[in-house]
């Protein structure tokens, strides 16, 4: 009876498991499409493939023709739809409101592409062939012999008829003088020829070249010290009251022949001079002096300049120099 109770019980427990076990499959002859609820089973038991989901039983909205067709989602026409009817025939004021816009594209590009400026440069110059502009009359160029203006400082002189002109800066220079013995300026800022002598001078000789040359050994009758000097030859244009301007204005006959032998030998030919001797008050231009001066000095000079005709011209001597001047620098 142990046995057969025991067996019992081992058949109805078979039986319920085969029941838990087949509580899923389908009954005969059913869809798999529409399965049973399903009976209470493990918490965590994975569904089985198939029952839950079975096959669509739908193909519209998943179909290759609705919503992925090639016509209809990826077409050309059919994301920006088809093209509007034409319209009704433009009228006069249409058609002058496209010309105004193609006018305006125009002008845009032709200024994108810089051809306004070149328009506008030909009107220009097209004018200025017609109607020339009135040209501001020629001024004679303004020598200057060294002198450097002073920071804002400008030339205010330049050569004309009317005379010299004042100066807008001092000299700075012996040679700026030369503009007062060529009567293109003066130099208000200078001494003027006043108070108790003596008179400082410079004298300004004329040379072969076209320029003057301070001459600073003309003076050594008077002595030779630094008073003398300054009187005579002063460096600083800010002291000097007097220019002296000495010119060769003519030439003469042949006086002798001069040899030389250094640097190589050499012979020159003097010939006879005529100066002038003008003297000029620094501060005002006004000319204290004008005399004609023979070269009175017909020896061979020691050391002499030449150009290429190897002629040489007689000086006017020192001596004569200091009689001429002797009176407005010492008076």
């Amino acid at each position: 009876m142990s046995d057969t109770g025991a067996g019992s019980d081992q058949g109805a427990t078979g039986n319920e498991e085969q029941r838990a076990d087949t509580a899923w499959m389908p009954p005969s002859g059913e869809s798999p499409a529409a399965p049973g609820p399903p009976p209470p089973g493990p918490a965590y038991t994975p569904p089985t493939a198939g029952p839950a989901f079975g096959q669509p039983t739908a193909v519209a909205p998943f179909g290759p023709v609705a919503p992925f067709g090639p016509a209809a989602p990826f077409g050309p026409a059919a994301p920006f739809g088809a093209y509007p009817p034409p319209g009704p025939p433009s009228t006069g004021r249409s058609r002058g409101l496209v010309a105004a816009v193609a006018a305006l594209s125009v002008l845009l590009l032709v200024a994108c592409s810089g051809l306004i400026g070149g328009a506008f440069l030909l009107r220009s110059s097209e004018r200025q062939t017609a109607e020339p502009e009135p040209v501001a009359p020629p001024v004679a160029p303004w020598r200057s012999s060294g002198t450097t203006p002073a920071p804002g400082a400008t030339a205010s002189a330049e050569p004309s008829t009317r005379g010299p002109q004042p100066s807008d800066f001092p000299a700075a220079q012996i040679s700026d003088l030369n503009d007062v013995c060529d009567g293109v300026l003066y130099f208000p800022q200078s001494p003027k020829r006043t108070g108790a002598a003596p008179h400082p001078v410079a004298l300004l000789v004329d040379t072969d070249m076209g320029t003057r040359r301070h001459d600073r050994v003309y003076y050594y009758d008077e002595g030779l010290s630094k008073r003398v000097e300054r009187t005579w030859a002063s460096e600083d244009p800010k002291v000097v009251q007097m220019v002296a301007c000495l010119d060769r204005t003519s030439t003469g006959t042949t006086i002798r022949k001069c040899r030389y032998d250094d640097p190589k030998p050499d012979t020159l030919t003097l010939l006879k001079a005529t100066y002038r001797l003008r003297v000029y008050e620094v501060a005002t231009g006004r000319r204290l002096l004008d005399k004609t001066m023979g070269g009175d000095d017909q020896q061979c000079p020691y050391v002499v300049l030449y150009g290429p005709d190897k002629k040489i011209y007689a000086e006017v001597s020192h001596r004569s120099l200091l009689s001429a001047l002797r009176n407005l620098v010492k008076r």
